[in-house]
């Protein structure tokens, strides 16, 4: 691994740091300003979130003040007003704080919430998927490195309807639920425009990714002529 460009998985990132500011490891304003930087990768709109919006309030509310490398070049006089004003705001908030952390921890901790996918399928993977039980997605072949599941119905539609129909007669789009904490450990890629967006799977680790699907497989759309 690169050490200047460390990977970062905001969601286990976020629930480590609210962790720590429980732990007292991180301070409340430090660890506010963090968790505000990951809002946006872990909730839709930090705004509405009841959580990540009091992180965003606080880091806000302290842009102007120094954090870091910038206190060296503040002055002895103006570090020690500083210093009383980050004070004042993290006792006025520091129950509040402690609150939307123990919330997060609650909320996004394993096993607590789900993320619904999507991946377009031919005929031949779909029997597979129901010889499971539908419960999960078959090995991949050995020219097949990556297993591809999409984010969005209209993505996969698009690929079961114009790519799999083509190239089996049939295609077929399948939903599912997975563990988000889980899911947390790989990015989403886009690769075209604003609805094309999917994760990128290793087929080594599609054994464990089957194992985090909650619930069953089941399909939402149908495109071309199954076989008689």
């Amino acid at each position: 691994m690169d050490s200047k460009n460390p990977i970062t998985w905001p969601l286990r990132d976020a629930l480590k740091t609210a962790q720590a500011m429980l732990d007292m490891q991180i301070g409340p304003i430090e660890g506010s300003i963090a968790l505000a930087s990951y809002a946006h990768h872990v909730v839709p709109n930090w705004a509405i979130d009841p959580d990540f919006v009091v992180f965003g309030a606080i880091a806000s509310s302290v842009d102007h003040l120094p954090f870091g490398e910038v206190r060296l070049r503040w002055s002895k006089n103006g570090l020690a007003k500083a210093e009383a004003e980050i004070e004042a705001i993290t006792e006025r908030n520091r129950e509040e704080i402690k609150r939307a952390c123990r919330n997060l921890i609650d909320r996004f901790s394993p096993g607590k919430r789900t993320v619904t996918l999507y991946r377009p399928v031919g005929p031949q993977e779909l029997d597979l998927i129901s010889a499971s039980g539908w419960r999960e997605f078959p090995p991949r072949l050995p020219d097949q490195p990556i297993f591809y599941p999409v984010t969005n119905e209209a993505y996969a539609i698009q690929i079961a309807r114009d790519w799999n129909v083509k190239a089996s007669g049939t295609g077929f789009v399948t939903k599912f639920a997975i563990d988000a904490y889980y899911l947390s450990r790989y990015q989403i890629e886009k690769v075209g425009g604003a609805i094309h967006t999917e994760y990128w799977i290793p087929a080594e680790d599609l054994p464990e990714f089957n194992r985090n699907i909650v619930g069953r497989i089941e399909v939402t759309q149908e495109f071309g002529c199954r076989p008689a």
